[in-house]
């Protein structure tokens, strides 16, 4: 075989790991998918084979320096992974976590599915009669005042309460995955039946502006709040899923290769969280319309859209 035609049989896998190479110098190896880094790694592996051959059947040739350079370039993020830096920070917020939650949409449908049963099933309960909100919330509310006469409802206090149950929840629902998912479903679940409980006894026992100002002062931070625990609820049910269901793989890897697939999603979690808490310390409590409220709940709602589904372009 001639240089020339070796070039012509080879050129356009040459061209595949020049293309993984930019894609990786712009955004690091987190942006791709599983299959992207196993077709980088045969790409690799397949060009440093022909730079072999070249340097054996060519070695006076001019392909041996670009062979060198593009095999040396990929080398670097084959055997040295981005560890601790900005770029990998970055890398991973803006392209890394919104891709695992594409890739895991099925497992965060499912979640938000259990969470919306709950909720649906507590509020039809509640709504049948009044009596039966304290059969899901043993003893007095703290933020009702059940006594004669006008009823009180602290908003500020279920607010925070709510908030504050909803972190605890994204926490347990990713840890019970352990459980073989059950504890996830439970939890997912029942903390449907919470939200499900508290806007139907709003409903019952509120004025007609009361429904209102409940749903204002939960959805600004309640849109991202939820958010992140169906995403947790994803990451549980993936390691339940592993643990029941290994497929090719010995249950010890599975439970290993599920829960390396969910703790790559917790630091995304976690940003989601402090966003809902920026939202309930700074503008929950502002003292405007009700209705700006639940625009801008709305405006969040579709930026977290945005930043989950857009398709990253290479820049």
């Amino acid at each position: 075989m001639t240089e020339t035609q070796f070039i012509k049989q080879n050129e356009e896998r040459w061209q595949q790991l020049e293309a993984f190479n930019l894609t990786l110098q712009r955004k690091g190896i987190n942006t791709l998918s599983r299959l992207e880094i196993r077709a980088f790694a045969e790409t690799f592996r397949a060009v440093g084979y022909h730079l072999a051959y070249a340097r054996t059947h060519f070695p006076d040739g001019k392909l041996i320096p670009y062979l060198s350079h593009i095999v040396g370039v990929a080398n670097n993020f084959y055997y040295v992974r981005e560890r601790g830096n900005f770029r990998a920070v970055k890398n991973y917020f803006l392209y890394g976590f919104p891709k695992a939650v594409r890739e895991t949409w099925l497992f965060t449908l499912v979640s938000a599915i259990l969470f919306m049963l709950g909720m649906l099933f507590a509020y039809v309960y509640v709504a049948d009669d009044i009596n039966n909100f304290y059969r899901i919330f043993p003893g007095e509310f703290g933020g009702v005042n059940l006594g004669e006469g006008e009823v009180v409802w602290d908003y500020p206090l279920m607010s925070a309460i709510i908030m504050t149950n909803n972190i605890r929840v994204s926490i347990i629902a990713l840890v019970f995955g352990i459980t073989g998912g059950l504890g996830t479903i439970y939890i997912l679940f029942y903390n449907g039946l919470i939200v499900g409980a508290l806007a139907a006894y709003v409903d019952l026992i509120g004025s007609p502006g009361d429904t209102l100002i409940f749903w204002s002062l939960i959805l600004p931070h309640g849109v991202p709040e939820l958010l992140a625990i169906f995403i947790s609820g994803a990451a549980g049910l993936i390691i339940g899923r592993s643990l029941l269901m290994p497929g090719n793989y010995t249950r010890k890897d599975a439970v290993i290769k599920g829960a390396k697939e969910a703790m790559s999603l917790v630091p995304g979690i976690v940003l989601i969280l402090v966003l809902a808490g920026l939202i309930e310390g700074f503008f929950t409590p502002l003292g405007i319309s009700p209705y700006f409220k639940l625009g801008f709940a709305l405006l969040v709602a579709v930026g977290l859209g945005i930043y989950i589904h857009r398709v990253p372009k290479a820049r």
